[in-house]
């Protein structure tokens, strides 16, 4: 069978919504993307939105594949999602071949004798598109654990010696808990530290992000249920410094009578205190306030940080596995931390 690749037109939106839960209907038995009510795609994998796209469609037009990709500074890595409906996994290698062209072109970018890599996130479910990955070179670099916990009461907050916790001003906060979490995820698995990376999708620079900081500060913040919603934002502080924060979401795409544990980070100077715990803590007692009954969450099941063992002090399981794969599309120099010897001091 053979597969027309283009761009998606706008009209498409919910065509890769439909694609995209058909997938995940097959696969989990959940829909993963949703049309919000201003007509935008919401994924349960976020897609930048300066990412490139392509789509599959068959000799009757039907669209049966979705792929994007980005690569952002430094470009040592490219990133891609590949979505394939159930009923044609023959577009996967179509898909991946194309993207692989694409990712081999912007090769230029990357700093001479730089290590760069494809990379792409599967469900473990997803054996079909395992198989077409491996056929193409790519191998398993690691593994996310999806946790789920479902807390009969409010755990109590003990706070560390000197540290406090309130809940994030997203008016006035930003720059500081940004940096934070910049400073923070340098200490992740495949990550370059603040001074080569960036936490922003278009990669503005901080003068630029202040800039629109203080033109937002006078307006009321808009609150997004999906994406670090209003009144369950944290943030951590010592000496009047912010050193963590905790950003979760009322509902997700998948459930929506289901609240998310967001991105946790705590300098690395203040963890093993229990500034962690406190921020998880605090966040949990706010979604039992509300009355949400089940919380999710995901973290690296092999974190340098600890992530996966704090989240099972709460009551957390692990319902679902996801895979990072990667191919290597140039040797050289790996600019990453990929275990914890790796990590700047």
């Amino acid at each position: 069978m053979e597969f027309a690749l283009g761009q998606p037109s706008s009209s498409d939106v919910t065509v890769v919504a439909d694609l995209i839960n058909a997938h995940s209907l097959a696969l989990v038995g959940t829909r993963r993307a949703l049309i919000d009510e201003d007509g935008d795609l919401r994924t349960t994998r976020y897609i930048p939105s300066a990412a490139e796209q392509s789509v599959a469609r068959d000799a009757a037009g039907r669209v049966v594949g979705h792929v994007w990709w980005i690569s952002r500074p430094p470009h040592v890595v490219v990133e891609m999602g590949v979505i394939i409906h159930p009923d044609y996994q023959a577009a996967a290698a179509v898909l991946l071949g194309h993207v692989e062209v694409q990712a081999d072109a912007s090769l230029g970018l990357a700093p001479e004798g730089a290590r760069v890599v494809l990379q792409t996130a599967v469900l473990a479910d997803d054996r079909a598109l395992i198989d077409a990955l491996h056929g193409r070179g790519f191998a398993q670099a690691r593994e996310w654990v999806h946790f789920e916990a479902l807390p009969a009461k409010a755990p109590v907050v003990e706070l560390p010696q000197g540290v406090t916790i309130r809940e994030m001003d997203q008016r006035f906060d930003w720059l500081a808990v940004g940096a934070v979490m910049d400073a923070a995820f340098a200490d992740h698995w495949g990550e370059m530290g603040p001074h080569m990376r960036t936490l922003l999708e278009e990669d503005e620079t901080n003068e630029a992000i202040a800039d629109v900081v203080e033109d937002e500060e006078d307006e009321e913040v808009e609150d997004d249920p999906y994406s670090n919603s209003l009144g369950l934002c944290f943030v951590a502080e010592a000496d009047g410094q912010v050193i963590g924060s905790c950003l979760c979401n009322a509902r997700t795409v998948e459930w929506p009578d289901s609240g998310k544990l967001g991105s946790l980070s705590v300098l690395r100077p203040y963890r093993r205190l229990g500034v962690g715990r406190a921020l998880t803590a605090t966040a949990l007692a706010e979604f039992h306030r509300r009355g949400i009954q089940r919380i999710i969450t995901d973290t690296d099941n092999a974190s340098f940080t600890g992530a996966n063992r704090l989240y099972p002090r709460f009551g957390f399981r692990p319902y679902r596995y996801e895979r990072v794969f990667e191919k290597e599309l140039r040797a050289g120099v790996e600019w990453r931390a990929l275990s914890p010897s790796d990590l700047r001091p």
